[in-house]
């Protein structure tokens, strides 16, 4: 015989469907005057009474042998989700509203175009500790457009804090302050009424994270997912920015001309800053598959990481990007509660080198490019370990595995007598090269990482890798130093203080 299967939401639906009549005629029998409509009420109300409690007994007898014979019906009732598989279970729901979005709902002040424009610039936005920099930056994106380009451009501000007071009171000053162009099409802000994120309590530490750190960088992720979805439509490419940044006169025409000069390479995204996930811009068809991705991982690594990966997925081998930079970044407050963010662009028209305070490296280093392929994370860049600009300069490479490499490849050949290198630092001890060695090499293809007929000269100990020359032979006409790795690492790797000596 077969066995109906049923469910709490079944018995819970049963359970408000009778309540529901009893209040109801409860109601009807308090307004009758007639005391015999009141005696039939009440008799209506015991019978409805007694009927759902035999259902009710019904129900839970047949569910508890349900159960009895079939212990996996448990995971098809919600309530009885356990912490391990809890944090599943939101991602079912992050999906479900995440994908299903209803842009009149979202959208607080604005209008839609009717026609599709050229560019859509997402911006989340978070309340910061006693500052804000979105005004500055709203003004940049206007001041440096032209009003003819406004017209195809829309710039979507999606305020993402939990706050919901301080999101309506901003919304409203922003839309006072801007009212023309919100009223254009130009600058819609949204803040979705359904949204909601998962219990970040479940997530699990990486890369020696604070848990308060990888809940940040994880909401990053779904608020660039619902950017994006809520953005697919708009215009033809999407344009991602934070909400302290500034830009450079004629932005729209640059950008424009830049997507011309690379119409017929492969590419996922193209970028227009070197800092993290500032200025990156995607094909408004990609704009799912990005979203998608960035929600089913939102918990691994930064979105700018992911977006990495997801590059060379789609067959992308190298950044592209614009120089100069046409974004800088600006805040000095993080929306990371206690966290001051110091990075800036170089190549940003108008950067100023910071001033280093006491220190020099031992000599500089010959002029060389470096080659990796490695990912950096954020501002930590390759050259950073080369071309230091003080001594808390350093590359931070995500990925190290067995067959990356960093390498220098001189301007022309040199003389080398000494070659130092270190990995890892105070900070992240742990961040140490573990099984690598360096080599050298006279041949080098034109233009390329290519290190051909390299010659190995020592491996890395506790880290770190030294070359004396008044311990071994002079290294002539080298073109290239390689660092090579020979295992897939366990943890991050800090590159810093490389310092090559000629003679």
């Amino acid at each position: 015989m077969r066995r109906m299967r049923v469910s709490l939401k079944s018995i819970f639906n049963l359970v408000c469907t009778a309540f529901a009549v009893y209040t109801l005629l409860f109601i009807l029998n308090i307004l009758s005057s007639s005391p015999h409509q009141r005696t039939n009420t009440n008799a209506v109300l015991k019978t409805l009474r007694q009927e759902a409690e035999n259902e009710q007994m019904t129900v839970k007898s047949t569910v508890k042998t349900d159960i009895t014979i079939r212990n996996d019906i448990i995971d098809d009732i919600p309530e009885a989700i356990t912490e391990e598989n809890a944090h599943e279970f939101d991602r079912k729901l992050l999906q479900d509203m995440f994908f299903k979005i209803n842009h009149k709902e979202a959208l607080l002040y604005g209008k839609f175009r009717e026609k599709k424009g050229f560019l859509t610039i997402g911006i989340p936005s978070v309340k910061r500790k006693d500052v804000s920099y979105l005004d500055t930056t709203l003004a940049s994106l206007i001041e440096h457009s032209l009003p003819h380009e406004r017209e195809h451009v829309v710039i979507v501000l999606f305020l993402t804090d939990s706050n919901h007071t301080w999101v309506v009171e901003r919304a409203n000053e922003i839309y006072k302050q801007y009212k023309k162009h919100v009223q254009s099409g130009f600058l819609q802000i949204v803040h979705p009424p359904h949204i909601a994120y998962p219990n970040f309590q479940y997530l699990e530490r990486k890369y020696n994270d604070s848990m308060t750190r990888v809940a940040w960088r994880s909401k990053q992720n779904l608020d660039y997912s619902y950017l994006m979805t809520y953005s697919r439509n708009m215009s033809q490419y999407y344009l991602q920015l934070e909400d302290d940044v500034i830009t450079t006169t004629g932005y729209l025409s640059k950008i424009k001309s830049f997507i011309s000069q690379n119409s017929k390479k492969t590419w996922l995204f193209l970028r227009f800053s070197k800092l993290g996930f500032i200025g990156v811009l995607f094909k408004s068809f990609d704009l799912p598959k990005v979203a998608e991705f960035l929600l089913v991982l939102f918990d691994e690594i930064p979105g700018d990481l992911l977006i990495n990966e997801l590059k060379r997925i789609k067959g992308q081998q190298k950044d592209i990007r614009k120089r100069p930079s046409l974004f800088q970044h600006l805040g000095l407050i993080s929306s990371l509660e206690n966290k001051i963010q110091k990075i800036q662009d170089k190549d940003f028209p108008g950067y100023v080198k910071r001033k280093s305070i006491g220190w020099t490296p031992e000599s500089k280093n010959p002029e060389a490019e470096i080659y990796t392929n490695m990912s950096a994370y954020k501002t930590f860049q390759p050259e950073a370990a080369y071309y230091p600009e003080d001594k808390n300069d350093y590359f931070w490479a995500v990925n190290p595995r067995n067959a990356t490499f960093y390498r220098i490849i001189f301007k022309k050949p040199l003389n080398i007598t000494t070659i130092s290198i270190k990995s890892g630092n105070e900070k992240h001890k742990d961040d140490k090269l573990t099984s690598a060695s360096v080599s050298v090499s006279s041949f080098v293809q034109s233009k390329s990482d290519r290190c051909e007929k390299r010659t190995k000269i020592g491996l890395f100990e506790q880290g770190d890798f030294v070359f004396n020359s008044t311990n071994s032979k002079l290294l002539n006409n080298i073109r290239c130093v390689s660092i090579d790795i020979h295992e897939d690492q366990k943890t991050w790797v800090v590159l810093r203080d490389i310092i090559i000596k000629t003679r």
